[in-house]
């Protein structure tokens, strides 16, 4: 017996999605005006409290954040940013094992998979309206330029056994690699409402169906920043990821949609 391409497919992205959350926080707009025109430095470790959809080939599977939770043995997301007057660079990387049991009649699978996903960001000021007052930033706006590339790589193990009264009928091991960058633009918009209250949203799109990369690619942001001192910065927001991509060609060819949304909560270190 050997598993179909259309369950290996599923399988794979079973796992796919939720690990993928940018939720970085500008950190120019919090700083006095001197300040902002030197370089400073972020760090941020933040986690996705996210539900996903997966629609592999028309079957389609929903998961809530709980049943994510309950496949993950382990996981790690950081975003490390730099910025120099009005240009910024960031990179969002995950790292996350996941793994789960499955029986269907007398099908047994054992599912490994291991995540990591690069995120590279650079951004430009194309307008600012920063007032300040004592050296600090008490009210304003401004519109950033987006442009990057995120990078997928999802390694699948799956070891199956096929048994009938205690007798193995079949057994083997599936490895299943899988990596592709997508291309991102965007455009991100940041207001200040005072000097530690900061309120930004941003939207990218890419895939573009080029080369490997994902057919389109969505990521809608809305982030909340509240400033407890000069060094930490703590994150709270709301996140929409979705991708459509297409794997295999003629009698192989597979669509995959996968969507995914939750609130997410971070906490950044500023260096400047």
């Amino acid at each position: 017996m050997t598993l179909k391409l259309h369950n290996r497919h599923f399988l794979i992205l079973f796992f796919l999605g939720f690990f993928s959350v940018n939720a970085q926080v500008t950190n120019q707009n919090f700083n006095e005006e001197e300040d902002r025109k030197n370089w400073s430095f972020s760090i941020t470790p933040y986690a996705l409290l996210a539900s996903q959809s997966t629609n592999v080939g028309g079957t389609r599977l929903t998961q809530s954040f709980g049943e994510l939770t309950s496949i993950t043995d382990a996981g790690f997301q950081l975003i490390a940013s730099i910025r120099y007057k009005r240009f910024g660079l960031s990179m969002d990387g995950t790292w996350a094992e996941l793994g789960t049991e499955a029986q269907q009649g007398p099908l047994n699978l054992e599912l490994q998979v291991k995540q990591k996903i690069l995120d590279f960001t650079a951004s430009y000021v194309i307008f600012e309206t920063f007032q300040t007052e004592d050296n600090r930033v008490i009210e304003g706006w401004n519109i950033e330029a987006l442009a990057g590339g995120k990078y997928w790589s999802n390694e699948l193990r799956v070891d199956y056994e096929v048994s009938l009264g205690g007798i193995v009928l079949d057994q083997g091991r599936i490895d299943e690699p899988q990596d592709w960058w997508d291309l991102m633009v965007g455009v991100k918009t940041t207001i200040s409402l005072s000097p530690r209250v900061l309120l930004s949203s941003w939207i990218n799109f890419g895939g573009f169906g080029i080369g490997n990369s994902s057919k389109m690619a969505y990521d809608f942001t809305y982030l909340n920043a509240f400033r407890v001192s000069r060094l930490i910065t703590i994150n709270a927001g709301f996140r929409n990821f979705r991708y459509r991509r297409v794997d295999g060609e003629g009698d192989s060819e597979l669509e995959t949609r996968v969507n995914v949304l939750g609130p997410f909560l971070g906490v950044s270190l500023i260096f400047n």
